[in-house]
């Protein structure tokens, strides 16, 4: 595929699966599906040069957690030709990039989770407001066994509000399918197992930062909100209800008119405490990172954002990254008959 194909929307499978509705009795058998997002800190980036993650500290940190998708903030392009091993004697890591833009740690954590989990794990990188940009870009990794990407979209957002720069890093709706096995009665009392399709809607950001001022930096949240929430109602009829806002904020507190903004918009923000989810000396915690699930859907009816947070922050800080990476489940199952 070129390096230009996130710029238009691309279908990779034909179709949504719909569940089809009949009579019948059915059983499904009950999932969840784990989502997290996670700035992960230049990575690969000179920012941390001097201090470079261990590719086997992120890969622990994100088995430990128990997720089938993340997705990640601050992601840098790696050389696509580069030759990525984990010693110099073993063998050659291929890329586990859904397009061109490569990072070689995470073909790296994609390795060891295959290693561990047996199962193929993918990710990709989207690009920048600036499609040549090669660092600070958002991705995403999921376990290619349990999820299958099916679409990508661009969303339109505006990049500009009078003096205002708005969305360097520019949103991706991104659609997943998964499959779970559902036992189905028929009419003359047969049991039947079958396989059954639902969709996911995925939205990851990484808003405006606070460096250069907070006042104006509120402000120009405050405006992404409104282009960003504009650009989702002009395709929700288009993509699945399902739908998760996640990532790397930069809102400083839950009184931000760009909260106010997604939530009147249909919108539930899993961090309305304020729950730290990033640390560091100089600016102590913060609560950065935010997921947002849309109201009035059954998926999400025990959804909660969780933090990963470390009792080092210092180690964490160090191996890893200075944001926690936060975390939900969702239903993998709807069935009006099931009370769970």
């Amino acid at each position: 595929m070129s390096e230009g194909y996130l710029g238009r929307r691309i279908k990779y499978r034909s179709g949504a699966m719909e569940q089809k509705r009949t009579n019948n009795i059915k059983i499904k058998k009950m999932s969840f599906l784990q989502i997290a997002s996670w700035n992960i800190e230049h990575l690969s980036g000179s920012s941390r040069a001097a201090e470079k993650q261990s590719a086997f500290a992120l890969a622990d940190h994100i088995e430990m957690a128990g997720v089938d998708l993340i997705a990640l903030q601050e992601v840098y392009v790696t050389p696509r030709d580069e030759v990525v091993k984990l010693s110099e004697n073993q063998p050659e890591i291929e890329s586990r990039a859904f397009s061109e833009r490569r990072n070689s740690d995470l073909d790296i954590v994609c390795y060891l989770l295959e290693e561990h989990l047996k199962a193929p794990w993918k990710y990709v990188i989207l690009p920048n407001r600036r499609s040549g940009d090669k660092s600070q870009l958002c991705a995403v990794m999921w376990d290619d066994k349990k999820m299958t990407l099916e679409d990508v979209l661009p969303l339109d957002v505006a990049h500009k509000d009078g003096d205002l720069n708005l969305w360097d890093r520019k949103p991706h709706v991104l659609s997943f399918s998964t499959e779970i096995e559902v036992w189905r009665k028929s009419i003359d009392g047969e049991w039947t197992k079958e396989s059954e399709g639902r969709t996911l809607s995925l939205v990851p950001i990484h808003m405006k930062s606070n460096y250069g001022g907070v006042t104006k930096n509120r402000k120009v949240r405050a405006s992404e909100a409104v282009t960003l929430c504009e650009a989702l109602n002009k395709v929700r009829k288009d993509i699945d209800p399902s739908l998760i806002i996640l990532g790397d904020t930069n809102i400083l507190r839950n009184d931000e008119p760009a909260i106010d903004t997604i939530v009147e918009n249909g919108f539930i923000d899993l961090n309305n405490n304020d729950g730290a989810t990033y640390w560091s000396r100089e600016y102590n915690e913060s609560p950065f990172d935010r997921i947002f699930v849309a109201e009035e859907r059954p998926e999400f009816k025990y959804s909660r954002q969780y933090i990963l947070r470390s009792s080092d922050l210092g180690l964490h800080d160090r191996l890893l990254s200075d944001h926690y990476m936060i975390k939900i489940s969702v239903k993998n199952y709807v069935d009006d008959a099931d009370p769970r």
